[in-house]
């Protein structure tokens, strides 16, 4: 028997998180627009691009769909 006291925090699946976070963001912004620079920029086969929106202090990582990626009307680079 595992004698490490068991924690009463709430266990969330990933799928509950990831919808927590997402409603939270949501109802928080309306639209946002974000300053930062583009890093590691990569467009993968499937048409979907990856990269990271950095600033001095922070790091978001990102993706745009296929589908927006083709109605892009710059071309994101590094």
């Amino acid at each position: 028997m595992n004698d490490t006291p068991r924690s009463n925090l709430t266990e969330l699946s990933v799928s509950e998180l990831s919808g927590a976070i997402k409603r939270t963001l949501e109802s928080g912004f309306d639209r946002v627009r974000v300053r930062g620079e583009l890093s590691g920029f990569k467009r993968h086969t499937s048409g979907h691009l990856y990269f990271a929106l950095k600033d001095a202090d922070a790091l978001i990582d990102g993706v745009v769909w296929r589908g927006q990626a083709a109605r892009l009307a710059i071309k994101p680079e590094d």
